[in-house]
């Protein structure tokens, strides 16, 4: 079965996601249980936990639309169980949280909000189930908010550091969360799905994105004088070195936590997804699988070029994500000015720094066909063992068809044909 679909091509550059670089390291901190259908009296459910990022949450994608969700029904066709998630993921989670305390709150997940940190988010699930050993499949990711999200948008950061960063936080932090996680939940499976090129060498570069890559990078002093070409091909392998370096490390630590369990007379049962997106996949490239601005299909006017780049686009675009009038509303009433209560200069522009950044949270974030990729190469990786992990309500539930192993990458040289497991 092939899936075709128009994939949004647009003009801007690649550094329109800088206000995602605010939204990233941001969490949100109520307790998200997301459930679209109400609990059937069906025996012998699965039970699925969601923990993680704004990629695990499906940032500007509706419910139908997220990775989590297209799994749940799949599993739900292939064992003929019941499966019941349980969604803690949310825009922003870091692995561990700095220190302080959250002053907005929300329950609207798309809302960025420090908290809660993912292994918060392990915390709030353990209480929910009560019986953890319950638990079957777990999907988590995390790590690019530790490493900050700015880091790898501006176009002065050192490589050398980058890297370092990278596998402290992607390879020895996640070690740690996956080694309590299957601690916590000692029955589940637990499949942890890559990240991607956010910038490549094919995503556009106009006066426009000039613009906002100045205003992003310049902020150090040493990168003033960089030159336009010097800063794109700096983010360009920036962007490169987080792709590689995250997805080795975040392999590594799989590998290690599933060694120690074996060595422990246990069986391995954490999997690892690479997600394969292409060069031609990043941001704002001909054939994006991320979320950009709404452009419509006409060019922008002299003054309406003019009014985007003199305030970085905050007057004349929205994102072009599925939820942003939801979501826009969310982060207005979240950010809204406090009443009765005197603010400082710096807390105010903080407000309003966050409040813009909220409703934008969505770009850079896998779209629809971006989040069918990521629920392809999950399912590459439960097609062996749903038999195995007992999953099945009966053996016929399993097609015949699939007799061998079948690899987790999907991505094909164009996202038109992108193959669907079925």
């Amino acid at each position: 079965m092939r899936i075709r679909e128009l994939i949004s091509k647009s003009t801007l550059a690649p550094l329109m996601i800088a206000i995602l670089a605010l939204v990233a390291v941001s969490t949100s901190s109520a307790q998200r249980t997301l459930s679209a259908n109400p609990q059937s009296s069906v025996p012998d459910p699965l039970h699925m936990l969601v923990l993680g990022d704004s990629i695990m949450w499906g940032q500007g994608l509706k419910t139908q639309d997220k990775t989590w969700w297209r799994l749940k029904n799949w599993l739900q066709a292939k064992t003929g169980r019941e499966v019941r998630e349980k969604i803690e993921a949310h825009s922003g989670a870091a692995i561990e949280a700095g220190a302080g305390s959250e002053r907005f709150t929300s329950n609207d997940g798309e809302v960025n909000l420090f908290r809660p940190s993912i292994n918060e988010q392990v915390d709030d699930a353990r209480s929910f189930y009560g019986t953890t050993s319950k638990v079957d499949l777990i999907l988590v990711n995390g790590c690019i908010n530790d490493v900050d999200v700015r880091n790898l948008l501006d176009a002065s950061t050192s490589l050398d550091l980058l890297e370092v960063s990278i596998k402290e936080k992607c390879g020895g932090r996640m070690e740690s969360l996956l080694r309590r996680v299957t601690r916590e939940f000692p029955n589940a499976y637990i499949v942890v799905p890559g990240y991607y090129r956010i910038i490549s060498s094919l995503s556009s570069h106009n006066s426009f994105t000039r613009r906002l890559v100045k205003n992003l990078t310049t902020q150090k002093p040493e990168a003033r004088e960089m030159s336009d070409k010097q800063m794109r091909e700096n983010l360009v392998a920036i962007s490169e070195l987080w792709y590689q370096v995250s997805t080795r490390s975040l392999a590594n630590a799989v590998e290690a936590v599933n060694a120690e369990l074996l060595q422990n007379a246990g069986k391995p049962r954490i999997l690892f997804a690479e997600i394969e997106f292409a060069p031609e996949h990043a941001f704002s490239a001909p054939d994006t699988l991320l979320w950009n601005f709404m452009f419509g299909s006409t060019n922008l006017s002299g003054l309406r070029h003019a009014i985007v780049v003199i305030t970085l686009g905050t007057a004349a675009y929205k994102a072009d994500d599925e939820v942003r009038d939801r979501r826009s509303k969310s982060c207005k009433e979240t950010y809204q000015r406090p009443k009765g209560k005197r603010e400082e200069k710096a807390e105010k522009e903080e407000r309003e720094a966050r409040y813009l950044a909220c409703r934008y949270a969505s770009l850079g974030h896998p779209n629809k066909m971006g989040a069918l990729v990521y629920t392809e190469a999950i399912k590459g990786q439960l097609h062996g063992i749903i038999k195995s992990a007992a999953w099945l309500r009966n053996l016929s539930a399993l097609p015949k068809t699939h007799s061998k192993p079948v690899s987790g990458h999907f991505v094909t040289n164009r996202t038109s044909d992108i193959v669907v497991l079925q």
